[in-house]
């Protein structure tokens, strides 16, 4: 047996089963980075990011390791069985593949579930070498290494991705998240971090923090931003975090005086009653204060919200995109309400027969675009039947999607930033388009 494996990200199949190509896109996981720095010096790696290149079918490894955050798991399944069909072990991991590890029994040999550092990679293929790999390995969250930024062309994202942490603090029903990690979150070695900026500043200038929440800690925050300072990184960049940062004007002015540009929050909903059925501890009377105090640091948002929750009715597509427009959110990231199976919501849907899906799968197969927002239901609203959540979807997109809106958000004080955010509203627009025409060629089938 050859000691290699080889790494997959795979691109995703969009509605119509056309597999999505490109040359850049905005953002890009970490995951091939973050394994290639825990392969045993005695083993090979070769890695393929799908959408920019084409799957080496021919490849000499004798392990094939794929990565699965959502969507893309299907174009996964495929590549997994045309690779066994070849005598390969192929070993599944990332958040979709703990969820979906039942589905995943026939098509793999092995899921590894959890953050693995190099113990426990080292026991993985220690074990295809004696042919004793296990169905599940379980591994606890390891990020004590310094992450291979080799792997990765900075030339082919816009925002090349860095971690300072795992998990997050939240216990919403919603989040798959906090299904995995249960309310508790894991910091990398600070010097680790350092190390990565450090080699990055050599290749980059924009770079994005992808943990789910950068605000977990904020001693850990501050540390970071005050060596960004001290450095004079110049770095270009945004994170994630949630809504309470708009309290803290001290960490809001160190991050702006990172370089910290824009932010992605969570805010879900305007309804508090929503935002208490998703055991969300924020109160939305509270969010265009915080919301304020983030522009006047001099911060874009970038917001996150779900339609056709308990509490949303008719009405709400006018409610949410006045908000949206009076607040001055620069991205609006709208999705339908998602009941992820392992989530607490989704266990709650089912125990009360308001699951609409055929098997736990249905809800991936809705992308229009690469990454795209879901926009099918699922489950049985209480205000709305189903096709309203999906009409009122469309329309909300189209309330925010006109040229206008679109120039009046993306404008910034950043040329870098004004770019990314003309580009993401530009494939809102485009999602809107192609709902729309999806919509209407579903009406003429019926009629």
């Amino acid at each position: 047996m050859k000691k290699k494996i080889y790494l997959i990200q795979p691109s995703y199949k969009d509605q119509d089963g056309k597999l999505l190509k490109g040359k850049k896109l905005y953002i890009i996981s970490l995951t091939l980075p973050a394994l290639s720095s825990i392969i045993p010096e005695d083993w090979e790696k070769e890695l393929c990011y799908e959408y920019f290149e084409d799957i080496n079918f021919d490849t000499d490894a004798s392990v094939i390791g794929i990565s699965s955050m959502g969507y893309e798991i299907f174009r996964g399944i495929e590549l997994a069985d045309e690779f066994r069909k070849k005598g390969k072990k192929v070993i599944f991991g990332g958040f979709q593949s703990h969820i979906s590890r039942d589905y995943l029994d026939s098509h793999c040999d092995s899921v590894v579930h959890g953050n693995p550092g190099l113990k426990d990679m080292t026991k993985i293929l220690k074990d295809v070498e004696s042919d004793t790999l296990l169905k599940n390995y379980y591994c606890k969250p390891d990020l004590n290494y310094k992450i291979d930024y080799k792997a990765l062309d900075t030339k082919k994202v816009f925002f090349t991705p860095v971690l300072l942490n795992v998990g997050c603090y939240n216990h919403c029903v919603f989040c798959c998240i906090s299904s995995i990690y249960n309310g508790k979150y894991y910091l990398r070695k600070f010097n680790h971090l350092v190390e990565e900026l450090d080699y990055l500043y050599n290749s980059t200038r924009n770079i994005a923090f992808i943990d789910t929440n950068i605000y977990n800690n904020r001693d850990y925050l501050i540390k970071l931003c005050k060596v960004m300072i001290e450095r004079k990184y110049n770095f270009v960049w945004g994170a994630q975090c949630t809504i309470n940062i708009g309290e803290d004007i001290e960490t809001l002015t160190l991050m702006r005086q990172a370089g910290c540009k824009v932010l992605f929050i969570g805010l879900e909903s305007i309804n508090q009653q929503n935002l208490n059925y998703l055991n969300k501890n924020y109160n939305a009377d509270s969010y265009k204060q915080k919301i304020s105090n983030i522009h006047n640091a001099g911060i874009k948002i970038a917001a996150f919200f779900i339609y056709g929750l308990d509490y949303d009715n008719i009405n709400t597509t006018r409610s949410l995109s006045r908000f949206i427009i009076e607040n001055r959110v620069a991205l609006p990231m709208l999705n339908i309400l998602v009941p992820t199976p392992g989530s607490k919501l989704y266990a709650q849907l089912t125990k009360e027969n308001r699951i609409l899906m055929e098997t736990e799968l249905d809800f991936l197969k809705n992308n229009v675009a690469y990454n795209s927002s879901f926009n099918l239901c699922y489950y049985k609203p209480k205000n709305m039947t189903s096709t309203q959540v999906e009409d009122g979807f469309i329309e909300l997109l189209r309330t925010l999607s006109g040229f206008y809106q679109i120039i009046r958000r993306s404008l910034s004080s950043s040329f870098t930033l004004t770019i990314f955010l003309l580009y993401m509203n530009w494939d809102f627009r485009r999602e809107y388009i192609a709902l729309k025409r999806k919509k209407r060629l579903r009406k003429k089938n019926i009629e």
